[in-house]
């Protein structure tokens, strides 16, 4: 059996010897030395107390033997130094831990200085409302394991676990009512539900902040970063600058940190000397000289964390597929400057995609200050009292009107199609990936998405 040596004294010994009583199985003999008398009464875990001076070497020398571990845990300075000096001088290569008030300092590759002011300190500040709640002692313990509280108002609220991009970190367990869920892609998450997240330390840090944020965040969850592709030989001059006015409108008006343009087939034309000069001013747009082909490269999506991918109708059409495995947001572009559109439109009569994307939805409105229209139109539902409810608590909550028309004997597309001043969300499911047959025959609005074409659309992974 391994033996282990535990130094301790003051009440801490009593708390602790009564903890380790708790613990079974543990496979070690315990022989405790503390200076104050201790009654401890167990019958599970092995040990033997001594009650005497752990600072006296003849003292410690009588009780050793071949310990796998020692252990100081003592409420004074000096006393816990002179216990390591008579400990090491009895064995120069017994492991030793010591828990540390003071900042104690040993060149002992055998001593480990366990911080104790810096493990209560942070043990305290957890207590605090809006305090990122890391693991110490499993794993690493530098933050890769975190407990996050989902307040009212998160735009992780009441979202598909499915919805939420997790690019170097991801959910693994929901707590709700005491009790424990397991992460399924289907699971909603709710207001005040904790949810234990792991992951690179620095982007769960990120994560955190993201969720404790009430509005104005998007394009996060998706990402951080808008990009652009531009084609300058197969794109017109007014969709190029269409898709150059808009990056850079939704960089100033967005969370976005940053909008990257990459130009390719470069052509001399007023455009040329328009991308020019701003490649002086902004050290993201890039003019790739090698590559000629439209080509949509996941990994640098990846690498630059982008979160919403502007294109045109036709590069859309043609790449909708390798779109849709970005599982990002994509803007189409329309006819007008987007600073141009005034109201949002969404089109749906799916409780759970609306659920799903709503608060995406709200709070990309509200940062371009866009009036928000749902049209829910289902000729065969006739109660609409739930999905009314919901987005008036959305409503509430990020305090923004929300116009609801539930209408079922005229179909919105009818009265819509001839616009082009609005931004239409459309939730991008792997049906929009058939062909526009199969689409003409289904009554799901999101499959006719194209006869808005002459709009800005905001295709929302919902898959």
């Amino acid at each position: 059996m391994n033996n282990v040596l535990i130094i301790i004294d003051g009440i801490l010994a009593k708390h602790f010897l009564e903890r380790l009583c708790f613990e079974n199985g543990l496979g070690y003999f315990f022989t405790i030395i503390s200076p104050n008398a201790l009654s401890i009464e167990s019958s599970n875990t092995p040990f033997e107390i001594h009650h005497f001076d752990p600072t006296s070497r003849p003292r410690l020398e009588l009780i050793m033997k071949d310990y796998k571990l020692a252990f100081i845990y003592m409420r004074d300075k000096f006393n816990t130094q002179k216990s390591y000096e008579a400990l090491r001088s009895l064995d120069l290569n017994l492991e030793i831990d010591i828990m540390d008030f003071w900042g104690l300092s040993f060149e002992d590759k055998n001593c480990h200085i366990i911080d104790g002011r810096t493990t209560l300190t942070k043990r305290l500040v957890d207590y605090l409302p809006d305090i990122a709640k890391t693991a110490q002692y499993i794993g690493l313990g530098t933050g890769e394991i975190m407990d996050v509280k989902i307040p009212i108002g998160s735009i992780f609220a009441y979202r598909h676990i499915s919805s939420i991009q997790q690019k170097r970190w991801r959910i693994v367990l929901i707590y709700r009512d005491s009790k424990i869920n397991f992460v399924r892609p289907s699971f909603v998450l709710q207001p005040n539900d904790r949810i234990l997240i792991v992951g690179d330390p620095i982007v769960l840090q990120n994560v955190f902040r993201i969720i404790k944020a009430n509005e104005g965040q998007f394009p996060v969850p998706f990402g951080s970063n808008i990009f652009t592709l531009i084609d300058m030989v197969n794109m017109s001059e007014k969709t190029q600058i269409l898709l150059i006015k808009t990056s850079l409108y939704l960089r100033q008006k967005t969370n976005a940190k940053k909008a990257f343009i990459r130009v390719i087939n470069p052509t001399l034309n007023e455009n040329y000397s328009l991308i020019k000069k701003l490649i002086d001013e902004n050290e993201n747009i890039i003019i790739d000289y090698k590559n000629t082909k439209f080509n949509i490269d996941k990994e640098r999506i990846k690498n630059h964390d982008i979160g919403l991918f502007l294109t045109d109708t036709n590069h859309f059409e043609k790449f909708k597929k390798s779109f849709f495995e970005l599982k990002i947001p994509i803007l189409k572009v329309g006819e007008i400057d987007f600073e141009e559109v005034r109201q949002s439109v969404i089109l749906s009569a799916n409780e759970s995609e609306l659920e799903n994307q709503a608060n995406v939805i709200i709070d990309l409105s509200k940062q371009l200050n866009l009036s928000v229209n749902l049209h829910y139109y289902n000729p065969n539902i006739k109660d609409t009292s739930g999905i009314k409810e919901y987005f008036a608590s959305l409503s509430k909550l990020y305090e923004k009107h929300i116009n609801i028309n539930d209408k079922n004997d005229i179909n919105p597309l009818l009265t819509l199609c001839d616009e082009n001043n609005l931004l239409h969300f459309v939730f991008f499911e792997k049906k929009l990936l058939k062909s526009k047959i199969h689409r003409n025959l289904s009554v799901n609005l999101n499959k006719h998405y194209y006869k808005m074409s002459k709009n800005y659309q905001l295709f929302i992974p919902a898959d």
